[in-house]
């Protein structure tokens, strides 16, 4: 891969991280919020329990949307440090070269897509662990 190409893949990964980072503030603002509003209103006592069920679950759709997104986060700088060991693009698995394509679709991969398969498969049949 020639330099030109690893200059604007890392910056699209630093774009992407700082995207991530304030999606991930937002979100902990939301779920905040969501904890400030049932304390004002003594959750519930004297709600609706539908109205506290539906927080609740808000509270947690937001928890996990933040938990994928650190995630990514963490493939981020995974992929930052290959490229600064001078490993990118190498799948770290079979260690055959990622197809250029894939990398500019998702610069953080680690694997090339026949190891993402048996990964992803290999995961399911652990039951996503």
């Amino acid at each position: 891969m020639d330099a030109k190409t690893l200059a604007k893949l890392r910056k699209a990964l630093g774009e992407r991280r700082a995207e991530i980072e304030q999606d991930v503030l937002s979100m902990a603002g939301e779920i905040k919020s969501i904890g400030v509003a049932q304390g004002d209103e003594n959750g519930g006592l004297g709600n609706h329990m539908a109205d506290d069920g539906s927080s609740m679950t808000e509270a947690e759709r937001l928890s996990t949307m933040i938990e994928d997104l650190q995630a990514m986060t963490g493939q981020i700088d995974d992929a930052i440090e290959r490229m600064d060991q001078g490993t990118y693009g190498t799948c770290i698995r079979c260690g055959q070269q990622i197809r250029e394509e894939r990398l500019e679709a998702f610069p953080y991969v680690a694997y090339c897509l026949d190891c993402q398969t048996m990964v992803e498969r290999e995961s399911a049949l652990r039951g996503g662990r």
